[in-house]
């Protein structure tokens, strides 16, 4: 299943921050935590139709989390910046080991959660507006580096992130290879090669009577990551990678 975190920017125009009544995502996590609505979020892209995302998986404890995430947690070090923080399930559990943690969405409804949480140092701004402090631990979780919306804006972020990140610092993000959603009932590859990468999304999420904009979001496998990463100047190392084409990297400066 394709599921975006709450970012849905352009990288080349500044966007707003995401209203109340504009924000899916943000109003079922509001209704899940305070009334414990459990209504899913629908979720339709441009090769997908009708999939749903439960609201409580975005709640979830370290104890119902994949391995992935569990390991990109165990190798967080110093300060970090969550990048698309969502409900803040990620940064409650560093913050609660005693990370310093700054919290970063751009949806108001995540940021007033976060905070109702307990959230130390939660900031509703997009990662392009954010004014620049160094971290040495940059998370972008559940596909988080979508942001980006294709590989042209993949190679303009990682050049851009540099300004956050200390010298020995590292990024930390998870990705999916979706070559797999093409194949037909006989094994069959069905790509145009001349159109647009494969990776490059359109979203459109639903919940009761909230309607996103349309958004472009971003998968990228492993192999176009690398090549990008390493051409802008990073060393990169693939952590995990589960059956389903689901992977952990790790990106430090050469």
């Amino acid at each position: 299943m394709l599921f975006p975190c709450v970012w849905s920017k352009s990288f080349l125009i500044l966007a707003p921050m995401i209203k109340k009544e504009q924000d899916p995502m943000g109003q079922a996590m509001y209704h899940y935590f305070h009334y414990k609505d459990t209504t899913s979020i629908k979720v339709n892209t441009n090769i997908t139709e009708g999939e749903e995302l439960p609201v409580s998986h975005l709640f979830r404890k370290y104890s119902e989390m994949p391995f992935l995430e569990k390991e990109a947690l165990r190798l967080v070090k110093g300060k970090v910046l969550d990048v698309g923080a969502g409900s803040g399930t990620h940064s409650l559990y560093l913050q609660d080991n005693g990370f310093d943690v700054t919290s970063l969405d751009v949806s108001e409804l995540s940021c007033v959660l976060m905070k109702e949480q307990g959230l130390k140092n939660v900031i509703c701004k997009d990662i392009w507006t954010f004014e620049a402090e160094v971290y040495d631990t940059i998370m972008f979780m559940m596909n988080g580096i979508g942001l980006v919306k294709n590989l042209e804006g993949l190679q303009i972020f990682l050049e851009y992130i540099k300004n956050f990140l200390s010298p020995t610092g590292q990024i930390l993000l998870d990705s999916s290879d979706i070559k797999y959603m093409f194949y037909d009932d006989d094994g069959g590859l069905s790509i145009d090669m001349n159109s647009a990468y494969y990776g490059e999304l359109e979203y459109q999420l639903t919940y009761k009577h909230y309607n996103s904009a349309p958004f472009p979001w971003l998968f990228v496998d492993f192999d176009r990551l690398s090549n990008i990463a390493i051409k802008s100047g990073w060393n990169i190392e693939l952590i995990y990678e589960d059956d389903h084409f689901h992977y952990l990297a790790k990106l430090i400066l050469k």
